[in-house]
């Protein structure tokens, strides 16, 4: 009797709760319930958006005489096209030396806080091998100080990257004693890095043997 009595208060405390309750219940199931139609509206929306864009990207691929005009419209966007865009347009600067239009699109990219941190690393690298070519064939340093900020946005915790890294570090340093046209055995700093190169057990052999051989050609030509 007594166990049934126990049964029947709690099932009261119970009702009474949801009874005194049920308003914010209510109101708590919509908002759950809007929020997530509005969350079903927005992934339909930009998967539809996502899937537009990835058809211009890839007909303005395939229309060569287009490309650059169809590229720049895609690349003002906040997704993975817009990104791919603004590579090719890159590229295509590339092949055509307007190392100036690649720099700042460069920049664009790796200064994006939206990117993966392994993509970016990898932007980095092209951008400061590319960037380096540059200054010779220009003849300049005006790309010095981008090139050390790309350098420094790649990520040495990523192994394969550490030794890259390091090796580009060190081409920048014999960039600028050939650009300035300053004596290679005068120039500590490069010096200073060949050594910690060639030294360093986490360097990998490949990169040592490239250091090496333009170690050796500055010392000896």
């Amino acid at each position: 009797m007594n166990e049934n009595n126990k049964i029947n208060n709690n099932f009261e405390r119970i009702k009474f709760l949801l009874k005194g309750n049920l308003r914010n219940i209510i109101i708590l199931i919509g908002v759950l319930f809007t929020t997530f139609i509005l969350f079903q509206a927005y992934t339909y929306y930009s998967i539809q958006e996502l899937k537009k864009t990835s058809i211009n990207f890839f007909n303005s691929i395939d229309a060569n005489e287009d490309i650059i005009e169809n590229l720049k419209e895609i690349k003002k966007g906040n997704d993975i096209f817009a990104t791919l865009s603004k590579l090719k347009i890159i590229e295509k600067n590339n092949q055509e030396n307007n190392f100036n239009i690649s720099n700042e699109l460069y920049k664009e990219i790796i200064l994006s806080k939206k990117i993966d941190n392994l993509y970016k690393s990898a932007i980095a690298l092209h951008a400061s091998h590319t960037l380096l070519n540059a200054s010779y064939v220009e003849k300049t340093n005006i790309y010095f100080t981008d090139i050390s900020i790309f350098i420094d946005n790649i990520d040495s915790e990523i192994e394969s990257y550490f030794s890259l890294k390091k090796e580009l570090l060190y081409l920048l340093l014999v960039a600028t004693s050939d650009i300035n046209q300053l004596d290679y055995k005068n120039n500590s700093k490069a010096l200073n890095m060949y050594n910690e190169i060639f030294n360093s057990t986490l360097i990998s052999s490949s990169v040592k043997e490239r250091v090496k051989k333009i170690h050796e050609f500055q010392i000896y030509n």
